[in-house]
């Protein structure tokens, strides 16, 4: 009777909560928000640890003299993880170096060629709309709506370009919080080994046998699914650059290497990153050849399809050997959940598709094993 009690108690304390959930649904959302702002530079420090491990992996195995006493192990993983950093920071920073500047000429050469491109457009949709009102046999309306609606615009940019001070905050808060994350990155690449003895000893001690080899397991799957997923990532965003780059290029397009390089970065943007590396592209080749524009969606969308069809699904078939919809919600939960805290909607779309493999693939094995069980206990039912 007691222990039925202890639960009766144990639900009702369940329903309270949910209750309690649902009452104050946005103090609880606040408070999820402010949680992820917390640990913000800690998910960047991990997303970076995955990054920097991949170099530091190849450069530990390529100095294989230096595992002969524990003085030169130590100084391997010195010189193999400073290395990996100054890479990555090399990257990041030629990408930089490389486009922001050729960004920043396409968008001043927009800019120029705006104000000749909104009068064309003004006069056409005064005609346009003289005609069209005629043709359907409403009343002649002037250009002086048409204007208005021009005025409204402008004034709705001018006012958006006031918001630019928060952008700054908040991009200076990002800075802060990556230069925090690389830190906590350092820390944990160098000292992996004796942090996943000393979390493996924690939960031996503190957890039941069958939970414990179940949380392991569910670590190191993890572990290795973001780690093949970040680097079949990385080889895919460098083959679809190089295809789009070599494309466009072959075929006489204004910026090829640009456009290429924006590719690469807009790869890490699951589902959504080709849409942004071609409203990029299409706005840097119409900046410099509107003529152009229509071949170069022609172009694109042709390297992409090959890219999604062909390249992709052999690269990560290992990483996430999930269907597509899984992906789908996987970039949705991600982006949603970590996107409410900021600048990390992005990461958590990262975040989210091993996590949502590794328990795709675990509750696989869950339904085989419990078929199999299934099927011995109906075979026993059959001979007796």
């Amino acid at each position: 009777m007691r222990s039925l009690s202890r639960k009766n108690l144990g639900y009702v304390i369940g329903l309270m909560l949910f209750a309690f959930v649902l009452y104050r649904f946005d103090a609880v959302i606040g408070l999820i928000k402010s949680l992820i702002t917390i640990i913000t530079p800690f998910i960047i420090g991990g997303v970076l640890a995955l990054i920097i491990n991949l170099p530091m992996g190849f450069i530990e195995r390529w100095l294989i003299t230096f595992r002969k006493t524990a003085v030169l192990q130590k100084l391997r993983r010195g010189i193999s993880l400073t290395l990996s950093v100054l890479l990555v920071a090399a990257v990041v920073a030629m990408l930089l170096v490389f486009i922001i500047p050729e960004v920043v000429v396409a968008v001043e050469r927009l800019i120029q060629a705006v104000p000749g491109i909104l009068r064309d457009l003004e006069d056409w949709l005064s005609r346009s709309n003289v005609q069209i009102r005629n043709s359907l046999g409403l009343a002649e309306a002037d250009e002086s709506g048409v204007r208005d609606l021009f005025q409204r615009a402008y004034q709705f940019l001018i006012g958006g370009l006031s918001s630019s001070s928060g952008m700054v905050i908040s991009a200076a808060q990002f800075v802060l919080n990556v230069v925090i994350g690389l830190v906590f990155a350092i820390y944990l690449l160098f000292s992996k080994e004796r942090i996943k003895a000393q979390l493996s000893r924690f939960l031996t001690a503190t957890l039941p046998p069958r939970a414990d080899a179940f949380i392991q397991r569910f670590v190191h799957l993890l572990v290795r699914a973001y780690s093949n997923f970040i680097a079949g990532q990385m080889l895919q965003s460098l083959l679809s650059s190089a295809l789009t780059a070599a494309v466009l290029a072959v075929f006489g397009f204004p910026y090829a290497i640009l456009i290429g390089l924006i590719t690469f970065v807009a790869s890490f943007i699951p589902v959504f990153g080709p849409y942004v590396s071609g409203l990029l592209g299409l706005l840097l080749v119409f900046t410099a050849s509107p003529a152009q524009a229509g071949w170069f969606v022609m172009a694109f969308f042709i390297v992409q399809q090959l890219v999604g069809s062909i390249i992709y699904p052999r690269i990560m078939s290992g990483a996430i050997a999930i269907p597509s919809i899984w992906v789908l919600v996987a970039v949705t939960l991600g982006g949603g959940m970590l996107g409410i805290a900021g600048m990390l909607g992005i990461a958590g779309m990262l975040l989210f598709i091993p996590l949502v493999a590794v328990i795709y693939r675990l509750t696989a094995e869950f339904v085989r094993g419990r078929e199999r069980q299934k099927a011995k206990e109906e075979q026993a039912i059959d001979t007796l």
